[in-house]
Parts: structure tokens; sequence; C-alpha cells
């Protein structure tokens, strides 16, 4: 019986010994980075569709408004408010360029239409707690890797804080995405780069903006209300990004919903040249009343 009770007690010893060695293997975690310390809101429960295989481009009719070639979406206010249900937007699409479409993430967090927001025309309003819309299409590197992103919208606030994006596809790894965030100081919108967060320019609360955004392989340009704002941003976005384009924020995994009117976004699946990009400038900025000043490209940053 000594024997057999000398035994046990020599064992239970050797067992937190046995304890202690598991706990030492287990890593700690990793500390989160700026990106994951983001606020963090409602998780969208609705699957997203998937983008449009193959995902071909549109040719727009003859006598288009804005150039032809290579048109990946068109939306308009205009074309949101005459398909609303209630004056939310459930469904946001062009005719003209049917392979690509916008609809609600979460049913029961619509945008709504809004009529006559911007100079006589429709907007789409997202009300910054938990309103997205996903599109067929996808800008990602991998399947877009030269592309450019026209936007018309405004912002109910200029607070960088909480981080907000007119559109995105990020997966957490800095995915193509722009808006207000506080990491592009001393700019308030910014822009995703793959390798952080790039100051764009300064937004002011409830003025109209009209962006061109052009992606290649490994920059950024943007001009803003005609103004080159920002030229040849080193870029490297990585091919996991979200595999569709997030209206209202930056899709599923950190959100980042917007608080303001978006009016019209249209995307190529190309880079257009100086002539077409001043087309659509014109154009959209006679349609939404916004004053252009075209001056010359802005130095790159250093991030």
């Amino acid at each position: 019986m000594y024997i057999i009770s000398t035994m046990k007690k020599s064992l239970i010893p050797f067992a937190l010994v046995l304890v202690a060695l598991a706990a030492c293997k287990k890593q700690e975690p990793a500390a989160p980075t700026a990106q994951e310390t983001a606020p963090k809101a409602e998780t969208a429960t609705t699957a997203a569709p998937a983008p449009a295989a193959p995902q071909t481009p549109a040719t727009l009719a003859a006598g288009a408004p804005i150039p032809a070639n290579g048109v990946l979406l068109w939306l308009a206010g205009d074309d949101a408010l005459a398909s609303a249900t209630g004056g939310k937007v459930q469904s946001w699409k062009n005719a003209q360029v049917p392979n690509g479409t916008a609809t609600a993430v979460l049913p029961n967090a619509m945008p709504a239409a809004v009529a006559n927001a911007i100079n006589g025309h429709a907007a789409v309003r997202f009300d910054g707690t938990n309103q997205q819309l996903v599109t067929t299409i996808d800008i990602g590197p991998k399947r877009m890797p030269e592309g450019t992103i026209i936007t018309v919208f405004n912002s109910k606030t200029a607070d960088p804080m909480p981080l907000r994006k007119v559109y995105g596809d990020d997966n957490g790894g800095y995915d193509r995405a722009a808006g207000l965030d506080n990491r592009g100081e001393p700019k308030n919108y910014t822009v995703f780069t793959g390798n952080g967060v790039a100051g764009y320019f300064q937004l002011e609360a409830n003025k109209n903006y009209l962006t061109v955004d052009e992606f290649s392989s490994n920059d950024f340009s943007g001009w803003v209300n005609g103004k080159s704002a920002l030229s040849k941003e080193a870029a490297a976005w990585s091919e996991e990004a979200l595999p569709n384009l997030y209206i209202g924020g930056t899709g599923t995994q950190y959100e980042e919903y917007w608080n303001g009117d978006v009016a019209e976004v249209i995307v190529y699946a190309r880079i257009l040249t100086d002539a077409e990009r001043t087309q659509v400038e014109d154009y959209l900025a006679k349609k939404y009343g916004i004053t252009l000043d075209r001056t010359s490209a802005a130095p790159a940053t250093t991030q």
C-alpha cells in the first residue's frame, strides 16, 4: 500500500509538468493591426452574388455620353429611383450594361432612393448604419488588373472616424477601396493601396464630388472635380480581395458604412485616355452641377 501511495504522489508533479509544457507550446495571438481594430458593425448575412462569368464589359450604343468601350458597371441614381419600392433600393441596374447590377446586402437594410438629391437628379442615400449594395462585378487585380472607377457622391460628415468607404472589395489586405479614414492623415479621404492607406484629398461635408479613380497593376492615380489629386501612388493589391465590388462600404470583412449620397457609379475594365476622362468629367459635371478645376498632377507621396 505504501508503494502504491508513493507512486501516486510522484505522478502528480509529473502531470503538472506535462500541462506546463503544453501551455508553452501555445502561441500568443498576433497583435491586431490597425485595420483589424477598425469599428465593425453588423456582419452581412446574405451571400454575395457571384461575379458575372466571364466578366464581359459592355459596349454602349453609338452616341452614348461617355466612352463606349469597356464598361463593366454604370449605375445612375435616376434609375435607382425608378425601380425603388417604397423609396428603398433593393436592386440598382442600367439596361445598357446588363451584366452589371447592384443589390442590397441585407434585405432589412436597404438604402433609400432620394429624388432631387443633387442638381435635380436622384441619388442613393446611405445612412451610415448597416446599408450596403453588392454588385456582380469584380474589381480585384486578378480579374480587373487595370480599371477606372468614377463616382459622384457626397458625405454627411468629414470626420475620418469611424471609418467609412464609398466603395470597396476589402478582404482585410487594404484591397481597392476609397473613403474616409484617419490613417491617411493629413487627408481625410483616402484610398487603399495594398501597402496601406494613402491620403487622397480633404473632403468637406455636404459637398458634391466627382472622382475618377485609376487603378493599374502597381499604382493609383485620382482626379477630384477635374483636378489631379494623387498621381502614380505605388500600390500592391492582393489577388485575395473580395470577388465583388461593394457600394456604400468595403464589403463583408469590415463594412465601414458610408453616410451620404451616391448619385452615379461608372466602372471601366481599362484605363481611360486623358480625352476619355475629360469626356466623362464634362458629362457628369454638367449633369450634377459640379464645377471642374483642371490643374497639373500632384506628386506621389511616400507611405
